[in-house]
């Protein structure tokens, strides 16, 4: 008898850790920050020099970063703690301040796409939209190995 309630008692905990891994939810969210850096990608090269300013780009760009960044609070539920993912455990403890960090993105996407009109105005918005990336990375993303 004792083996059975053992044996139940090791089953919910396998259960429970198994449930407490939302591996859709990953997905979702890894999807959703290769989205992020996917949008940066051309408009980054336009402000190192290495490409030409490309208005539609930088638009696209742009409303990509808007589109992710309000889709953020919805990759982080609880159950995706755990499992293959590059969030750290700070993310799901300052969840308010990731997400203040999503609606900051979105908005300065939003007001970089009202302000840019030419390359001048590029190189003088995008490193607003940018300047985003890092806080979000630095506290709340593991380091790339």
């Amino acid at each position: 008898m004792l083996r059975v309630i053992a044996g139940l008692v090791v089953l919910a905990v396998g259960t429970t850790l198994v449930l407490a891994q939302n591996p859709a939810a990953i997905s979702q969210r890894k999807d959703a920050m290769k989205a992020l850096g996917g949008a940066a990608k051309d408009p980054g090269a336009m402000a190192k020099g290495d490409a030409p300013f490309d208005l539609a780009k930088v638009q696209a760009s742009l409303k990509t970063l808007q589109d992710v960044a309000a889709k953020g609070k919805t990759v982080f539920p609880d159950d995706s703690k755990t499992g293959e993912t590059d969030a750290l455990p700070a993310a799901f403890e300052n969840k308010a301040d990731l997400f203040a960090k999503f609606e900051k993105l979105g908005a300065d996407a939003k007001a970089a796409a009202t302000a840019i009109k030419d390359d001048g105005s590029f190189k003088s918005e995008w490193p607003k939209v940018t300047a985003n990336c890092g806080g979000c990375h630095k506290a709340y993303r593991k380091p790339k190995s």
